[in-house]
Parts: C-alpha cells; sequence; structure tokens
C-alpha cells in the first residue's frame, strides 16, 4: 500500500515537472511567440535573440492580448516589412477604395492603412505582454 502510494506521488510530481500542468496564459503566450516568430521570418532581417522570456512569467491578465494577437493576419505594412496586424480595406483613398497590399504590393500611397498588433489588441492597464522593445533588428555583415 505505502509503495502504490509513493508511486503515484512520484508519478504526479514528474508529470507536473515535466509541463503537463501548463497554465493558460503560458500557453497563449507561447503561441503568440510561435505566431510572430513566422511572420518575422517573411522579412529580411532577423531579430537579435534576447536574453528575456517572454512567456516564463507571464501575466494571466495577459492571456487575451495574446490569443487576440494570434489570431491576426500576417501582413505587410507601408514599408514592406511584415507584422501581424489588419489591414483596413473599407478605407477610402481620395474618394477611391484602397488597394489591398496583397492584391498590388506596390500599391505607394493608393495602399490600405495597416493596423498593428498593439492597436488591435489591447493590453491589460499597467501590463506589458510583448517584449516588442526588447526585439532589435540585427545589423547585416557587409560583405567586402
Amino acid at each position: 500500500m505505502h509503495k502504490i502510494f509513493l508511486g503515484s506521488l512520484f508519478g504526479f510530481t514528474l508529470a507536473f515537472a515535466l509541463g503537463a500542468c501548463t497554465a493558460p496564459e503560458i500557453e497563449s503566450c507561447e503561441n503568440f511567440r510561435e505566431v510572430r516568430s513566422s511572420c518575422d521570418g517573411n522579412n529580411a532581417f532577423r531579430y537579435e535573440p534576447v536574453n528575456y522570456d517572454l512567456c516564463n512569467n507571464v501575466d494571466p491578465e495577459c492571456k487575451q492580448f495574446y490569443d487576440c494577437t494570434a489570431a491576426l493576419s500576417c501582413v505587410p505594412d507601408s514599408n514592406l516589412t511584415w507584422l501581424l496586424g489588419t489591414e483596413k480595406v473599407d478605407t477610402k483613398i481620395g474618394g477611391k477604395p484602397c488597394v489591398p497590399r496583397s492584391q498590388d504590393p506596390e500599391c505607394g500611397k493608393r495602399c490600405c492603412p495597416v493596423e498593428f498588433y498593439r492597436t488591435l489588441c489591447p493590453q491589460p492597464e499597467d501590463k506589458e505582454c510583448t517584449d516588442d522593445d526588447l526585439r532589435i533588428p540585427e545589423e547585416e555583415d557587409e560583405e567586402e
């Protein structure tokens, strides 16, 4: 009987230690980072790795923000930098409908404006849910 209890306790402890009980906000955060990283992969530059693990100690109030951002599309902004956001295709420019970048990536000033995930998905008050301020583009080595 005593061995069964110890075996069960050991099994539960091992499962907990291996992450079987990951908090929902951590899963949402990891999903956000994966989606954002996939979108960043479309850019000509890479971000320098940071020594800050965003999801290691995430606030539970950030879950809704991460779920919102992970559901957004990866779209090019006016600088043709890919980011998580949404094109405002119902916008009029000079009285005419704007042109989605997916239809004409060189539409210039006629392109539909893009809203960035920070404006589309509000963060909780007095909380910082992203590591965007730590994501610095890597310097490109100039070939000689």
